[in-house]
């Protein structure tokens, strides 16, 4: 499942409908995710995996679920997240932060139907214009390049005593 998702504030990320359901206008919003800190909160509640690169845009992202990295993915990955735990109660989403609210638009992000339970997740970043001939002339991908993002969702059966926790999704 590939789709190409845009932010405005630098940072996309996995979230659990149910959890911010309540969130109805800009001001909640603001009020829920003020500052890095009140992001952390969802992070270590496992209702939010950030996808946090520190720039604005628009980006392709592949989601694979209970699926490994095949040869070529992996070739190109330069960099892991590390593993989140996240815990879906069914509805989950992968959007630009901003898009987080009780309204949800299907052209603005990537819908999953995870069944209740606990995910381990890992964000891949792809230099998928490494590989040769994916870059086009005019500097755009060719069709079939891979994606900016590969999103792993893995079913839990036992947890780990550890999970990543940090808003910053490449770094510590």
């Amino acid at each position: 499942m590939d789709k190409s998702l845009f932010t405005h504030r630098g940072m996309w990320t996995l979230w659990d409908y149910e959890h911010f359901k309540n969130i109805t206008s800009i001001e909640e919003f603001e009020n829920t995710f003020n500052n890095l800190e009140d992001i952390e909160k969802h992070v270590k509640l496992n209702k939010f995996v950030p996808i946090h690169v520190h720039t604005n845009g628009e980006f392709q992202f592949r989601v694979k679920i209970n699926e490994k990295l095949d040869k070529r993915e992996k070739k190109y990955v330069s960099a892991n997240s590390g593993t989140y735990l996240f815990e879906a109660s069914g509805k989950t989403y992968l959007s630009g932060i901003e898009l987080i609210d009780n309204i949800v638009f299907e052209n603005e992000v990537i819908e999953l139907d995870l069944e209740k339970g606990f995910y381990e997740v890992e964000i891949n970043l792809v230099e998928w214009d490494k590989e040769p001939g994916m870059r086009l002339e005019d500097g755009s991908s060719a069709p079939d390049a891979l994606p900016d993002f590969i999103v792993e969702i893995r079913s839990v059966d036992k947890l780990k005593k550890k999970y990543k926790t940090s808003v910053d999704t490449f770094g510590k």
